[in-house]
């Protein structure tokens, strides 16, 4: 089962800022509230958070040509493009992307929309079926009113055991009939090039059963009345994947995505989307492990990049929000509050050599520093909370 990329959402481009001091002078180590900064906006704030701020006029030229050096290139390396639509979410050309949908569960979630088994076989139900008895016999060819043709074994007047109907339209199935109705193993073609084959119950699929596209597509598992139910392996013609539950046509529960650009998503699903916990990994080695709403990165959430930079914290829509820690790699760290991707409130800025400051962000921007002050509160229950496993979900 495959959908077009017009059917994927836009991407939408995200942009955020973090904002931190320069080097401090090893003589004034004590008096951190003495150097201004003034950030500077980053085109991509997930490949590379901003570490500048300018020098007062009175720093001497070595130490700026030492953090000149240590500015990571703000240009990042950028992500190979899928063929399907992807929702951009976060910057460095980070696609969190939509998964595809079938055409049936965006719209009509049956497989068979107009093109039913049941709804085919009601054209035929009006003739005499009051006689359900007798041996079980193979007759010659039936022609129905509606133009259908059925031939194989019957019961009394009604279909029953092994037979073959050819609809008028082109439209065929081939398997086992009880009551008239497609029950058991059988093979239903549809008229677009699409089939179906598997188990049946009442004209319905039911069971275990593989349906495939005409353009290569395909889901394998296990059906409830025509819908994907239960465990199920579906597979797209850009070599996309996704195997795990399904309810009532949907993604539902715990499954694991592959797209074709190597993304892929571990964890927790609901009506088709990205939703409760889950491990998201990009090609490039950066990952996201923590909670998910509609396709977005909500609540708790631990984000690695590859060279050893994270963030631990809170998101709202896709964007730090709430409390959170990010660490650099040199071992740098900036705790405290952040709004819509930006520090903002109370904060503490930790040099890798244990020196620290308390102060206060606004957007993004350090104001004012807190003097006397060590240490900030932490929202209630931070240090108890546990970072669930992926394990715990399956």
């Amino acid at each position: 089962m495959g959908s077009q990329c017009s059917q994927c959402q836009s991407c939408q481009k995200r942009e955020e800022q973090v904002v931190v001091l320069s080097e401090i002078r090893q003589h004034s180590s004590q008096n951190m509230n003495q150097y201004s900064q003034q950030p500077r906006e980053e085109e991509n704030d997930e490949s590379s958070l901003s570490k500048g701020v300018e020098l007062k006029k009175n720093e001497d030229k070595k130490l700026e040509q030492k953090y000149q050096a240590e500015v990571p290139n703000p240009t990042p390396t950028p992500i190979a493009t899928p063929d399907i639509a992807p929702i951009q979410v976060i910057t460095f050309s980070a696609q969190i992307q939509q998964p595809q949908l079938t055409q049936e569960s965006q719209n009509d979630p049956s497989i068979f929309k107009k093109d039913r088994m049941d709804k085919r076989n009601q054209q035929d139900f009006n003739q005499d079926e009051s006689n359900k008895q007798g041996p079980r016999e193979k007759r010659p060819k039936h022609v129905f009113k509606s133009g259908a043709i059925y031939e194989g074994e019957w019961v009394g007047n009604t279909r029953d055991g092994y037979g073959i109907q050819i609809w008028s339209d082109g439209a065929k199935y081939e398997g086992e009939w009880k009551d008239n109705q497609a029950n058991g193993r059988g093979k239903f073609w549809h008229l677009d090039g699409d089939f179906y084959e598997g188990e049946w119950k009442n004209d319905r699929a039911n069971g275990v059963g593989k349906y495939i596209h005409a353009d290569g597509a395909q889901y394998d598992g296990e059906w409830l009345e025509d819908l994907q139910h239960g465990q199920g392996r579906e597979f797209w013609a850009d070599s996309s994947k996704y195997e795990g539950q399904y309810q009532y046509g949907k993604k539902s529960g715990f499954g694991t995505y592959q797209w074709a650009d190597g993304s892929t998503y571990k964890g927790m699903w609901g009506d088709n989307k990205l939703n409760g916990f889950g491990l998201y990994n990009w090609p490039d080695g950066r990952r996201y492990e923590g909670f998910w709403l509609q396709n977005q990165m909500n609540g708790r959430g631990i984000y690695y990049w590859p060279d050893g930079r994270y963030y631990d914290g809170e998101y709202l829509n896709d964007k730090k929000h709430g409390f959170g820690v990010y660490k650099w790699n040199d071992g740098r760290c900036y705790e405290g509050y952040w709004l819509q991707g930006k520090q903002h409130g109370i904060g503490r800025y930790m040099l890798n050599d244990g020196q620290s400051q308390v102060g206060v962000w606004e957007n993004g921007v350090r104001k004012k520093w807190l003097e006397g002050e060590s240490k900030i509160e932490r929202p209630k229950d931070w240090d108890k909370y546990t970072h669930p496993k992926l394990v715990d979900f399956q």
